[in-house]
């Protein structure tokens, strides 16, 4: 879906931003009030790319909000080392859950407390 973008390949976050655009310091960058990439932390998400977890800062909260109401599909990459995000394909939101018994169970395996995550998306591959 993203022909810029090749499934398995490193890019640097500038490289993503000139394509997407952005803040390129936002895991969930977003412009024109749409998300437009997810860039993952895997020690933060680590079900990534399936499960995107938001914490309770207002921009992650804000970001997630919109990214859970959003229909159309965004490149997603995870971080494997220093500014080199792999790209691992287009995914859209199927499913958002606020609730903190439905989002503790994501806390799990990451460095986030339970009361620290405001959002889990769960994504579909398109």
């Amino acid at each position: 879906m993203f022909e810029a973008f090749e499934i398995g390949k490193d890019y640097t976050r500038e490289q993503i931003h000139v394509v997407c655009g952005g803040n390129k310091q936002a895991f969930l960058p977003t412009k024109n009030g749409r998300v437009v990439a997810a860039c993952l932390r895997p020690d933060l998400n680590p079900l990534a790319p399936e499960v995107i977890l938001c914490n309770s800062g207002a921009a992650a909260r804000a970001a997630g909000r919109t990214l859970a109401k959003q229909a159309e599909a965004i490149p997603v990459f995870i971080k494997r080392e220093t500014d080199r995000f792999r790209y691992v394909g287009s995914f859209a939101a199927a499913e958002s859950m606020t609730a903190p018994a439905d989002c503790a169970p994501y806390a799990r395996h990451t460095s986030f407390t339970t009361g620290q995550i405001s959002r889990v998306i769960k994504l579909r591959r398109c």
